[in-house]
């Protein structure tokens, strides 16, 4: 865990930002990935994100 958080602040302080790849989907960044209702993890367009978001879902798998 040292290790992945030393490198994290690496990257950062270099001017890179990182981004968790479990909140990506697989598509380049077009899509996130959400936890639907506790249950199903959905790969949904960003523009999707917000909807979600307002009824309880939470970013990232479940």
């Amino acid at each position: 865990m040292k290790y992945i958080l030393a490198a994290m602040l690496a990257v950062t302080a270099s001017g890179c930002v990182v981004i968790p790849e479990d909140l990506l989907g697989r598509f380049g960044g077009g899509t996130v990935l959400v936890c639907h209702k506790g249950k199903k993890t959905m790969e949904l367009p960003r523009e999707a994100l917000n909807g979600h978001l307002n009824h309880g879902d939470h970013r990232g798998p479940c």
